[in-house]
């Protein structure tokens, strides 16, 4: 039987990408950013120490329409320039083992539940992976030999609907032999300032979050977080997504609160690196393990 093992909510900034000190320097400032060690710290202290096969990735790049998608290829492998950003990230060069298993096991379970939960697990070629599943697995991934998972933000969705979802990837998981480290790959609040000042605001300094109302919600957001109070984060979901859009519109927690318990999951998130500004937006760390959530 299958078990998720470990969890992460974490950003994915494409700052994370720019591996030159001196170019971190001219476009953060003399204050750096504190992810580059959170990075290292989670896959030393948390992920070393752990027995799992895959990365599951609710990647808040990747928006579907119609049903939650999940890519299902045996090979997630190619070269990858950020049409957003492409002078932080380009030719970039991945290759990862999929899971193919898993992605039709979570789309099977959907359809034998009679939900009304759509699921499908694609192979077609040409499939994008995205940099928010991309930057992270640059840092948590670095030998390339745990398997890959994304899985795409559904737009159209409500609250239920992305938690119901995320009890299908947990059942699945639970289905089949796979031991998983789930990642919500996203920040929290998520507006961006404007054009004309936008580059004024690349610093870290959670002061430039786009307003007091954003920054007071995500740290709101964060306390619940630490104090393992899920099911506040749950119902308060539908009024963090309309006052401070959340990226991904926080399908990436939903989904991972879901395959976890949802409004009875109860553990506690320690926090890696600080809480920062990313031009406008609120961008966090935070692991929780799975043993102290039962």
């Amino acid at each position: 039987m299958g078990e998720i093992v470990g969890a992460l909510f974490t950003t994915h900034i494409p700052r994370l990408m720019i591996l030159d000190e001196e170019r971190r320097r001219r476009y953060m400032g003399e204050k750096m950013s504190s992810f580059y060690e959170a990075f290292d710290r989670v896959r030393r202290e948390k992920l070393a120490r752990l027995d799992f096969d895959t990365f599951v990735i609710i990647d808040t790049h990747w928006f579907t329409t119609l049903e939650y998608v999940i890519n299902a290829h045996e090979r997630l492998e190619g070269i990858y320039t950020s049409e957003e950003i492409p002078w932080m990230i380009h030719e970039y060069e991945y290759s990862y083992p999929g899971d193919p298993e898993l992605a039709f096991a979570i789309e099977r379970d959907a359809r034998e539940s009679l939900s009304g939960i759509r699921v499908l697990a694609s192979q077609h070629r040409g499939l994008p992976i995205h940099y928010a599943t991309l930057n992270v697995m640059h840092y948590l991934n670095p030998e390339k030999d745990k398997r890959v998972l994304p899985i795409s933000v559904l737009q159209t969705a409500s609250v239920s609907n992305d938690l119901r979802f995320g009890e299908h990837i947990g059942s699945a998981i639970r289905r089949i032999d796979r031991r998983v480290v789930f990642v919500a790959s996203g920040g929290l609040s998520h507006r961006f300032h404007p054009y004309d000042v936008i580059l004024d605001y690349a610093t870290v300094d959670p002061a430039q979050v786009f307003s007091p109302t954003h920054r007071e919600w995500d740290e709101r957001i964060m306390t619940w977080f630490r104090e393992g109070r899920h099911a506040d984060i749950i119902n308060c979901a539908e009024e963090f997504r309309r006052l401070c859009t959340p990226e991904g519109r926080f399908a990436h927690y939903l989904n991972m609160a879901g395959a976890l318990g949802g409004i009875a999951w109860k553990a506690r998130g320690v926090q890696y690196g600080n809480y920062e500004n990313a031009i406008g937006t609120g961008q966090a760390m935070f692991w929780f393990d799975i043993d102290a959530s039962r």
